[in-house]
């Protein structure tokens, strides 16, 4: 799964390889245009839906008769699919057709968010939500597949630079899109903008996208699939249960255990395959790995911003709901037009002192907000 793992990447030196990937590249500006547009259309669907229900909260325990814990289950059983899934499925999407896959998540997406709309209680809003999340774990790694297998090499870094910079502000449109709905109409209409642009992404990808795989052999890593699934499934468990139950209860201690064994496992198998699923040992490529923990860390800090921040404007500082959204769009402001030329950026003055500059700014700003 090289264009999930490593975006931007040269392709393998293998002939097969390199050729099948040559022969997808679009150089036509318009058609290019539609790719990105559809791709990003998609990824704010995805994106938007993490951040959606947060503004929510109050409306869906009072309509629902939600707990705290079920409220937590509804948001955090849609994220649960997706991470659980976005590895395997991707791979899947890699080596038997991106586009197939990138439709039918779309198609998935779009049947479940209408059911949750229509959901009259808990039990079925978490369902769509985890089928929901199902259909993002099939949307969300093809997007950035399609853009990297479809770009040539001098358009490519820019155009996941646009990707990543939607994949961040999709969040906080969301919200604010979201906290309209939520103060001028019901929560059941929070579905329709993930239904719009999941929509709008399906017809721009029938028109413009070319179906691509990688050309790999051997068998697909079934193993390795089921062990990152309950490695992160289990994890996450343990970390939503913990602070309600208590970190020594069987629950919360028995997820955080078998998703740390599972996980020991998956390095241990993936370490030993010829063709993993997630090749390891790329990690050992410091570069790759520095992106890839300051990715984690900076996503993990921006989505726990959108889910504490808006209840705590709401409930402690008295803000509407779109008041409490406003006040996270300058984050946007920056980040859209930032993540499109940093990589412009990132050539001419090198990607450490990028990096670095923003790790800067960021400890800045956490220093002097009160």
């Amino acid at each position: 799964m090289s264009a999930i793992s490593a975006p931007g990447a040269a392709a393998p030196p293998d002939a097969a390889h390199h050729s099948e990937h040559l022969a997808q590249l679009v150089t036509d500006p318009k058609r290019q245009r539609q790719i990105l547009i559809a791709m990003c259309a998609a990824l704010i669907a995805v994106v938007a839906s993490v951040s959606g229900l947060n503004v929510a909260q109050q409306d869906l325990a009072i309509d629902l008769g939600a707990s705290q814990n079920q409220l937590l289950w509804i948001i955090n059983g849609y994220t649960m699919a997706l991470a659980a899934l976005l590895l395997p499925i991707g791979a899947i999407g890699d080596r038997w057709g991106r586009k197939p896959i990138l439709l039918g998540g779309l198609a998935l997406f779009i049947g479940a968010n209408i059911m949750a709309g229509l959901a009259p209680g808990t039990g079925m809003l978490l369902a769509a939500r985890i089928l929901s999340g199902i259909a993002a774990a099939m949307i969300m790694p093809v997007t950035l597949s399609v853009i990297t297998s479809s770009f040539p090499g001098e358009q490519r870094a820019r155009a996941v630079g646009i990707w990543s910079g939607f994949a961040g502000a999709g969040g906080i449109l969301g919200l604010f899109v979201s906290s309209f709905i939520v103060d001028y109409l019901t929560w059941p209409w929070l579905f329709a903008m993930p239904v719009l642009f999941a929509l709008g992404s399906m017809a721009m990808t029938l028109r413009a996208v070319s179906d691509s795989r990688e050309d790999q052999a051997g068998r697909f890593d079934t193993v390795g699939s089921v062990l990152s699934a309950l490695a992160i499934g289990f994890i996450v468990l343990g970390i939503h249960e913990g602070p309600e139950r208590g970190w020594s209860d069987p629950l919360a201690a028995g997820g955080l255990g078998i998703g740390l064994t599972a996980l020991a496992a998956f390095v241990v198998w993936e370490l030993r395959q010829d063709q993993p699923l997630l090749d390891i040992r790329l990690f050992a490529h410091r570069g790759l790995a520095a992106g890839s923990l300051t990715l984690l860390i900076v996503f993990a800090v921006m989505f726990g911003v959108f889910l504490v921040l808006p209840q705590f404007t709401q409930a402690v500082l008295g803000y509407s709901a779109l008041k409490s959204a406003a006040a996270l769009l300058p984050m946007v402001v920056l980040m859209m037009p930032l993540s499109a030329v940093a990589p412009v950026i990132a050539q001419k003055i090198g990607t450490r002192t990028v990096l670095a500059a923003g790790w800067r700014s960021s400890a800045s700003a956490s220093c002097c907000s009160p």
